[in-house]
């Protein structure tokens, strides 16, 4: 495993991002939902697994998207901030303290925000589910079932993570762009409008369910080479 850190800097990286602001929270969260069901739709309809699927991806894979801009200007504080793996056939992943607090260590990350929402609307989420999650994601780096939900075949989004990501992301980044939200409150910006998928998608979807969809979907989007997108 390789760090990313280039050395020392003096402010940590996670505190400047925590200051930054997003403008209309709940405006750019409905932006966010309709934008996704609009680009997710088959004639007016969308599938709530898929919904749920999709928006789970592209959460998760902002979380990598957000540290690796830290990295990129230079600003990672700690050497276990960004943290490259490399499997036998070349490809890489990436873990580290950074995306793992856009993705569920801190208050406002994608996965926090996705369980609360869950809680609020009736589910109960084991204390361990993330961080479970996190530990198969991290066992299956560099093999077949990475990137594959464990859902039941009537459970299971029409499409992989990877592939919504790919599909999707262009035109998300479009969108965060048109609504001035900063590249370090994306995961944020997409937990809010998960959060308002969990009161007004329609069909509803059991919300424990949707739960640990966003969490199959997001976790090992939070760990691929964004190169694998551009």
């Amino acid at each position: 495993m390789e760090s990313l850190a280039d050395g020392p800097t003096s402010a940590d990286p996670r505190r400047r991002e925590t200051e930054d602001t997003l403008q209309s929270p709940g405006l750019v969260a409905r932006a966010l939902l309709d934008h996704v069901t609009a680009e997710m739709a088959t004639d007016g309809d969308v599938r709530s697994i898929d919904l749920f699927a999709a928006l789970g991806s592209v959460g998760g894979f902002s979380c990598v998207l957000t540290a690796f801009d830290i990295a990129s200007a230079g600003q990672l504080s700690d050497a276990a901030d960004l943290i490259a793996m490399e499997t036998e056939d070349g490809s890489r992943y990436y873990t580290g303290n950074l995306p793992n607090a856009f993705l569920l260590e801190s208050h406002d990350s994608l996965l926090n925000l996705t369980y609360s929402a869950a809680r609020r609307s009736g589910a109960l989420i084991p204390q361990e589910t993330a961080m479970e999650t996190l530990r198969y994601v991290i066992s299956t780096i560099g093999h077949s079932q990475f990137g594959i939900p464990r859902l039941t075949d009537e459970h299971r989004p029409g499409d992989t993570p990877l592939a919504y990501v790919r599909r999707l992301w262009p035109k998300l980044a479009d969108a965060l762009d048109r609504n001035l939200v900063p590249i370090g409150k994306r995961p944020f910006a997409i937990g809010l409008a998960l959060e308002l998928a969990f009161f007004h998608v329609r069909p509803p979807l059991d919300p424990s369910l949707a739960a640990r969809i966003v969490t199959e979907c997001a976790v090992p989007m939070a760990k691929i080479d964004p190169r694998l997108v551009a």
